[in-house]
């Protein structure tokens, strides 16, 4: 019971993190900076958010391998997605900022949507935690 809570409160942490800044900070920034420092405070802030998420959900893996299939699978999956994020996508998308804007903008928009999943699967998974109550 203990590991479920504990769980719990690292997947609410990054899920709460994840959605405060990908729906309120980033959007706010580019609202009130200018667009090319709208996006260096981003470029910074991203591969930290990524890593911290890998960190608490692979935390949330060790802790979890047996909270049964659907949610390891999850887990997972969330996890792959985290590696894609911080190893592919966002080296990629600031190299192509500086050689190829159009580009970069098609690997953008794949990072957002990548991102999304990642709010979704963890938020499926608190669902999971919550109702297995």
């Amino acid at each position: 019971m203990l590991k479920e809570k504990l769980v719990l409160f690292l997947l609410s942490v990054f899920f709460g993190l994840g959605s405060f800044f990908s729906f309120y900070v980033a959007p706010t920034l580019f609202k009130t900076l200018e667009k090319s420092q709208a996006g260096t405070v981003v470029e910074k802030v991203f591969p930290v958010y990524f890593a911290i998420g890998l960190v608490l959900v692979l935390v949330s893996l060790i802790l979890g391998f047996n909270f049964g299939k659907i949610f390891i699978t999850l887990v997972v999956l969330n996890l792959i997605l985290l590696l894609i994020q911080e190893f592919f996508i966002i080296p990629t998308a600031h190299t192509l900022k500086q050689t190829n804007y159009q580009l970069f903008l098609k690997y953008h928009g794949i990072s957002m949507a990548i991102n999304l999943g990642i709010l979704i699967l963890t938020f499926i998974k608190i669902l999971i935690l919550i109702l297995k109550r």
